[in-house]
């Protein structure tokens, strides 16, 4: 299909084609594993949910490829695609492994993850959702203020300034010099953080064109999503994921912050070209520096998918 977008349109109708052949069949196996389970793991209904809306975006894509006549089946696909699916995963994968990977490297921290969270998400997300796809951008700030003030006090909670408080020794424990919060765990959290802001932005835009009629924002707040959020987290899990996964110490390397700190300024850049007089100059800057983030880590990671573990384990 990436061959197909340059100039050959039948490779991307086979793309297409198995692209939404090999998801269905991955959700077909997926389903048997919830089918068997025991109990009842929320976030393993939680990331099939958004698979389903994954699948359903496809099927928007495909229909609009083949008659090629009403455009909103390929603007209901890309809504749906981002925020029916992206960004459900992303918030699932983070409200069970963000404080779990807290608890692992800061002593006595309390992993704060309540269901009803994951719910309030769905809740607000959803709803942003049917009111981009019913145009309703007026009303998209009834849904956008209160994510951006939960993801807000999420990111609150989660900190683990305040919640590094269940230490066993209390004398010792205040004796004992803070250690600066391991990079791991920092570029998580500052990667999340890219959420409040970018719902914040949404919600002001939102109010903004109510008030006078103007998108003044642009496309920023959803690329505060889709490069802040996606591509900040997207680097720090990964990287948290290879290093523990592969024998390799459990820490950031040079190469991954590059690549994180490469991506805040990228994220930055295009919410800001929005706004600027040579917009498309600075969006082929964004481009340039997406790419220069995320190839030497890439190459890095690649290497060590290729090669066996580094503490000589099974893998």
């Amino acid at each position: 299909m990436l061959v197909g977008l340059w100039g050959f349109p039948h490779l991307v109708h086979l793309g297409t084609v198995f692209s939404i052949a090999g998801w269905a069949a991955s959700m077909v196996a997926l389903f048997g594993v919830l089918w068997r389970e025991q109990g009842r793991t929320w976030h393993a209904l939680s990331a099939f949910a958004a698979l389903a809306m994954g699948l359903l975006a496809w099927l928007l894509f495909a229909a609009w490829l083949h008659a090629q006549a009403n455009l909103l089946w390929m603007f209901a696909a890309i809504k749906i695609a981002v925020f029916g699916f992206a960004l459900p995963v992303y918030l699932t994968v983070c409200h069970r492994m963000l404080p779990f990977f807290a608890s692992v490297v800061i002593p006595g921290y309390r992993m704060w993850r309540p269901l009803w969270l994951l719910a309030a998400w769905w809740l607000l997300v959803f709803a942003h959702l049917l009111l981009e796809l019913m145009h309703g951008y007026r009303l998209l700030w009834i849904a956008d203020l209160p994510m951006a003030l939960l993801a807000a006090f999420t990111l609150w909670q989660w900190w683990p300034m305040h919640r590094d408080v269940r230490v066993p020794q209390v004398q010792d424990a205040q004796e004992r010099p803070r250690k600066p919060m391991p990079g791991l765990l920092s570029v998580l959290l500052i990667g999340f953080s890219w959420l409040p802001i970018a719902f914040g932005l949404f919600a002001l835009q939102s109010l903004v064109f109510a008030i006078g009629g103007e998108f003044v924002l642009g496309r920023g707040p959803v690329h505060a999503i889709t490069i802040g959020f996606f591509g900040s987290l997207l680097v720090a899990m990964v990287t948290r994921v290879t290093q523990g996964h592969s024998g390799q110490p459990l820490h950031m390397t040079r190469v991954a912050w590059f690549a994180f700190g490469v991506i805040q300024c990228v994220a930055v850049v295009r919410v800001l070209a929005e706004a600027a007089a040579d917009g498309p100059l600075w969006q082929i800057v964004a481009g340039a520096g997406w790419l220069l983030a995320f190839t030497p880590w890439v190459l890095r990671s690649m290497r060590i998918y290729l090669s066996p573990r580094a503490d000589g384990k099974p893998g």
